[in-house]
């Protein structure tokens, strides 16, 4: 069976008609901060045709108005709960008018060990994920993995280093795969795997914590070891490349080789998995989307597809 290839496109009626164009088996919204000012009554602030020009697979959680990403712990510690709220109503209204489940996804940045040891706070997320999951039960949600550290130039903040960027996002899947079982998943985002290998191998070159020979599993950040810790829980991939450092336009780049491409689903093939894959994938006009159909054909090329 061939894989099923989501387009990521904002609320733009002309962004979702070029991946229509282009072909795509679905839409992931790609939410943005406008989201938190327009989404309390999204149906009068967007267009219909967003919502019913191509059938919504996806719906990722937006930056919030400060421009940082809503991600669970931060999301969920807040006393006001409506901006996740509806981006939950979003993906339930998505799901009713298309007739099948819609998949929010959310970034996490903290530790499996910060998650377990933060007792109020894993608390709050499992009561009030538990209500979503229960007035939107046509909604699922995965936990993506991020980069080892968050920082854009233009903003005031400081450089923050993050911790979900490797097993940390499938130990909290499966722990809360025990209250709400498959409704709860991971998002295997390639390119912040492989930042994340690049980052963490100079942080612990640099730090003598390398040892000489095979690595450990706990600091073995191949590709491999990240298509086996999601597999059995992934319900989606984030597909694209970095360049240079991988921030800014260098970040969600196209693929630079046929190899890169058939590498990653070689893995995807070995580990037996089915989940879609999301083209997420930088343009320079999104009204003329060149680099997904440059990775769209990639991947049909593969011998692995």
């Amino acid at each position: 069976m061939m894989m099923k290839i989501y387009a990521k496109a904002s609320l733009d009626v002309g962004e979702i008609r070029e991946k229509v164009r282009c072909g795509c088996d679905g839409i992931e919204y790609n939410l943005c901060s406008d989201f938190a000012c327009y989404g309390e009554n999204f149906t009068h602030n967007y267009p219909e045709e967003v919502f019913t020009l191509k059938n919504v697979e996806v719906v990722h959680v937006p930056f919030d108005n400060k421009g940082q990403m809503m991600n669970i712990e931060r999301v969920f510690q807040r006393e006001d709960l409506r901006p996740i709220r509806n981006v939950f109503r979003l993906a339930q209204y998505c799901a009713e008018y298309w007739g099948h489940r819609v998949l929010v996804v959310i970034h996490a940045s903290i530790s499996f060990y910060d998650f377990m040891e933060y007792e109020l706070l894993r608390k709050r997320i499992e009561r009030e994920l538990g209500q979503l999951l229960c007035d939107f039960s046509m909604v699922d949600i995965a936990i993506e993995n991020v980069v080892p550290m968050e920082y854009k130039e233009e903003r005031p903040y400081s450089p923050m280093l993050c911790n979900g960027i490797f097993t940390d996002i499938p130990q909290i899947v499966h722990y809360l795969r025990a209250s709400f079982a498959e409704r709860v998943g991971s998002v295997l985002d390639v390119c912040h795997a492989a930042m994340t290998r690049k980052y963490m191998t100079a942080l612990l070159s640099a730090a003598d914590f390398l040892p000489k020979g095979a690595l450990p599993d706990k600091i073995d950040y191949s590709m491999e070891h990240y298509f086996r810790a999601n597999q059995g829980i992934c319900k989606l991939i984030h597909f694209n490349d970095f360049e240079k450092n991988g921030y800014g336009r260098a970040h969600g780049t196209v693929f630079q080789s046929q190899e890169k491409v058939d590498d990653l689903l070689k893995l995807y093939k070995y580990y037996g998995y089915d989940c879609p894959l999301t083209i997420e994938i930088r343009e320079d006009n999104y009204l003329d989307c060149v680099n997904y159909r440059k990775t769209k054909t990639m991947i049909e090329h593969s011998r692995y597809q």
